[in-house]
């Protein structure tokens, strides 16, 4: 053979079957492969290696010495990190056995240090008459190799310690329904202490029967490439019941087939929650609903998102949830009756100042009718102060502002009545003063007259003012002479309603007819009798209350040579208050009185002046 170069033996089949075949190679061929390579006699000894061997050696080795055996390594250790001694190197066992090594990962650490994962391939190397007289080793670095399936372990790693450690159930479940895979936190859910419990089982097996077509019939849309989300009941291995989420996507298998990748969470608690919360939100509904108070409430832009039935009655329409703003009512006015803009109402106030305020407007219906209330809005916030609407409670005042224009009405009728009253006190002490002729008898006079006014006024308390009848107004009058027994006096006529007006005018000319009679006519004597009777009848000025006083078997009557006040009294105040008119006659049988005065002037509601 030639100097500086090495023939290399290789048995054409099996270890030592046929003669050798020797191939003669240089150092420069060497030194041209791709890989590293090295020689070593039958003891072990480096004869030859190439450049790339040095490189990953890291060093050097001296040909022919007694310590370079075997390899020329500075260190060598087993693919588990355990060191590798160069007498138990596989190019050491196969120049004991004559056995080829093939494929085998082996570390090198450089003499600074540094490991290389090398992949080791040796043949023996045989003389022509198939003596073992050395070895060759062919290695390559795959450190990169080694350094992605590192890699790939450790993402591999990260992504199953973060499925483990999700909080919810992640789970592969073949298209036949097989579960495949599953975390801890699914495996917490199904019951089950270990996974050998639940792989390759059904998953319909801890479906809710009747949850069972509703969750196949997603699973298979998953399968075909679908995305699904749904929910279902599931029941775990010691029977508790829970209601399941899930979000499920296709996966591909390395085998081609088709799976699920689901992400289940439990979300019985955040059901109940709402349930209870749907049933707080109705029961609230229910009672505000319930409530004579009109409630209604805005978000934060005022749209308004509820109401109640009292609202709707008070606004006479149901505005549309949602779109109405500010205010539910047709349309707004101010108290005055002047339009407002919706955006001027009190709800909008609170929500653009952020304030609880107070306010009164005119709610007007599409019928035209109007209802004046009062507003009480008050802001809703949130946890964190931020604010997110406003509840509104609108007041019908209707029935507050007709008390406030009736105690307005009062208080100028009082006025109006004091006035008249003393005016016509003042003329009855005038007049009675004027045809007394003594003390005695003008203080007599007078308090009568008085009394009959007041009486008058009593009848008209009772009725809070607003009338009193005409049998009642005679009654009271008459009640003095009023006999058990033969009645003296005899009413006649269908009893009839009396304004005010009427009502105190007819008293005083009552009066004065009855002291008249009880002084000079027919109720001076015990025979003496009494007779008043009424019809409606038509007049020029409409239907007329026609009254007729008779009185008859009193003294014989005299006509009075001048008229006296009581005379002139109920003159004037038929004629100048009821715009009626009054005629006496007088018989000598007894007095005659006719008096007639309109319908509608019986109804007047205006308090008269008897001057």
């Amino acid at each position: 053979m030639q100097e500086n170069s090495v023939a290399l033996g290789f048995p054409p089949n099996g270890r030592h079957g046929g003669a050798p075949q020797v191939f003669v190679a240089d150092d420069r061929f060497l030194d041209l492969l791709p890989v590293a390579i090295y020689v070593c006699d039958a003891e072990g000894f480096i004869v030859r290696y190439n450049r790339k061997a040095c490189e990953l050696w890291g060093r050097t080795p001296r040909l022919g010495d007694k310590d370079e055996r075997f390899c020329g390594a500075h260190r060598l250790f087993w693919p588990d990190g355990r060191p590798l001694p160069h007498a138990e190197t596989p190019m050491a066992a196969t120049l004991r056995n004559g056995i080829p090594a093939c494929d085998l990962e082996v570390q090198i650490e450089q003499p600074d240090g540094k490991r290389v994962w090398v992949l080791v391939n040796i043949n023996p190397l045989f003389t022509e008459n198939g003596r073992l007289n050395g070895a060759v080793n062919c290695f390559q670095d795959i450190s990169a190799r080694k350094r992605a399936e590192q890699a790939l372990r450790d993402s591999q790693g990260f992504l199953r310690s973060v499925v483990e450690a999700n909080p919810e159930c992640v789970k592969i479940v073949s298209s036949e329904g097989a579960l495949l895979q599953i975390n801890s936190a699914g495996l917490a859910l199904l019951e089950a202490d270990d996974l050998n419990e639940v792989i390759g089982r059904p998953m319909c097996t801890w479906i809710a029967a009747e949850h069972r077509e509703h969750w196949q019939q997603h699973h298979d849309q998953v399968c075909q490439g679908l995305q699904r989300t749904w929910e279902y009941d599931q029941v775990g291995l010691k029977g508790t019941r829970r209601h399941m989420e899930t979000h499920a996507v296709p996966l591909r298998m390395p085998d081609g087939s088709q799976a699920q990748l689901a992400v289940t969470r439990d979300i019985t608690r955040r059901r109940q929650d709402e349930k209870a919360l749907r049933q707080s939100e109705q029961h609230m509904r229910n009672l505000l609903d319930g409530l004579s108070a009109a409630i209604y409430t805005t978000d934060a832009c005022g749209r308004i998102n509820y109401f109640n039935e009292a609202a709707a009655r008070l606004w006479g329409y149901r505005p549309p949830l949602g779109e109405a703003e500010w205010c539910g009512s047709w349309l707004l006015r101010w108290p005055d009756g002047s339009p407002m803009a919706h955006d001027e109402c009190p709800m909008a106030t609170t929500l653009k100042q952020g304030r609880a305020v107070q306010g009164e407007a005119i709610a007007e219906r599409p019928d035209g009718t109007q209802v004046p209330f009062a507003a009480y809005p008050m802001p809703l916030r949130n946890s964190d102060g931020e604010l997110i609407g406003a509840v509104n409670m609108l007041v019908d005042i209707s029935q507050h502002k007709r008390a406030e224009a009736r105690q307005s009405l009062l208080i100028h009728e009082l006025n109006h009545r004091v006035k008249n009253t003393l005016a016509t006190v003042q003329s009855i002490a005038t007049q009675s003063l004027r045809n007394a002729k003594s003390v005695r008898e003008f203080s007599a006079s007078f308090s009568s007259r008085l009394i009959a006014l007041s009486k008058a006024h009593d009848l008209l308390t009772h009725s809070h003012w607003e009338g009193a009848s005409l049998r009642s107004v005679m009654m009271q009058e008459f009640a003095p002479y009023w006999t058990i027994g033969t009645p003296r006096i005899r009413l006649e006529g269908e009893d009839i309603g009396l304004g005010p007006r009427a009502a105190l005018t007819l008293a005083m000319a009552f009066h004065e007819l009855t002291t008249n009679a009880a002084k000079y006519g027919a109720l001076s004597s015990p025979e003496g009798k009494l007779e008043v009777s009424w019809r409606m009848e038509d007049g020029s000025q409409g239907e007329m209350l026609a009254l007729e006083w008779c009185e008859q078997d009193g003294p014989e009557v005299i006509p009075p040579s001048r008229q006296g006040f009581g005379t002139r009294l109920v003159e004037r105040s038929i004629v100048h208050e009821l715009n009626g008119d009054v005629h006496f006659t007088y018989c000598r049988e007894g007095l005659r009185c006719r008096l007639r005065f309109p319908l509608e002037e019986a109804n007047a509601v205006e308090v008269p002046e008897l001057i």
